[in-house]
């Protein structure tokens, strides 16, 4: 079990908890039913973490946010914050280079599929998102080559898939923290023209262009990057050299952290390479205390980390460095 953490820290969490359905209003469903052995298997392994501030990803999303309450309420947090994803945004056009018109802004089986969902026992607020940038409108964007994309395509076509949000959390009486929020697209599933794997690797760039202070305020200390980048940097497909180079970035700390049962594996697929794709990146300020996947060798916990999810939630406790 985590050992509780001093009134001065923060303990943060990720999980890409994989909450989707077969169909858009199921999730709210079974949230609500109470039957869930999917949702009572996280709520097993949140309640025993225990974190102050907990980013899930790939959570179904509708647009009066009574998923996104349910949920939180079933996981015991007072503060929430989401927004639509860009799989809610629908065109007329083809974004993909299959031919097809009327393509979405992020692939799914239906709209709002797979948004993300900040939990918090400590008020949000957000300072600005990207989920609008286009990618065209990136310094040095390096969108698939060779006419694959339309120009209809490339004027109107998002970096951000699913979100990237930039929020503070205040804590009473405390000095706030700063989280950039993401979850990437993955870089597999495509052809030649590298779609996928361009786009990830664009998203990346987000991350290291916000805390430069290129597309808003950035605070200088006390921020923590926290999502899934669905990238692992040595395994796998997608530009590993991306991620390494983030990894190394001087404004951050890389814990790496690691679970009794599977090292840093974050993910389990039916892959059998496993895969580190979920972070919590925090800016160099931060004293790091402890950090880890949940992910308990034995017992009832590891059947509940199981089930939950085939991605594994990381949790970090932070204490603010003395000035």
């Amino acid at each position: 079990m985590p050992f509780a953490l001093s009134a001065e820290g923060f303990r943060v969490a990720t999980l890409h908890a994989e909450l989707t359905r077969k169909g858009p209003g199921l999730l709210l469903r079974d949230i609500e039913r109470g039957e869930d052995k999917q949702i009572d298997a996280l709520q097993a392994v949140v309640g025993s973490v225990q974190s102050d501030i907990l980013l899930l990803t790939k959570v179904d999303f509708d647009l009066e946010q009574r998923t996104a309450r349910a949920l939180r309420d079933a996981l015991g947090y007072p503060h929430m914050f989401t927004l639509a994803p860009n799989s809610m945004k629908l065109t007329a056009l083809d974004l993909d280079g299959d031919g097809r018109v009327g393509d979405r802004q992020a692939w799914a089986r239906y709209a709002g599929e797979g948004a993300m969902l900040l939990l918090s026992k400590h008020p949000i607020e957000l300072r600005f998102h990207l989920n609008d940038l286009l990618w065209k409108d990136m310094s040095n964007p390096q969108m698939p080559s060779d006419g694959f994309l339309s120009a209809a395509a490339v004027a109107d076509l998002k970096v951000v898939t699913q979100g990237f949000w930039v929020l503070d959390v205040h804590p009473a009486g405390r000095a706030s923290m700063t989280l950039v929020a993401f979850q990437n697209q993955t870089p597999v599933f495509d052809g030649p023209e590298d779609l996928n794997g361009l786009r990830n690797r664009a998203q990346l760039r987000l991350l290291s262009d916000a805390i430069d202070g290129t597309y808003g305020d950035f605070p200088a200390k006390r921020f923590v990057l926290i999502g899934n980048s669905n990238l692992d940097p040595s395994r796998g497909e997608g530009d590993r050299t991306a991620m390494r180079a983030l990894l190394s970035d001087k404004r951050l700390k890389d814990a790496a952290p690691r679970s009794i049962a599977g090292g840093d594996t974050t993910a389990q697929w039916d892959n059998p390479v496993p895969m580190r794709v979920s972070y919590i990146l925090p800016s160099v300020d931060w004293l790091i205390e402890r950090a880890e996947v949940f992910w308990p060798n034995k017992g009832p916990l590891r059947k509940a980390a199981e089930q939950a999810s085939r991605h594994r939630l990381v949790w970090m406790d932070l204490m603010p460095a003395l000035e």
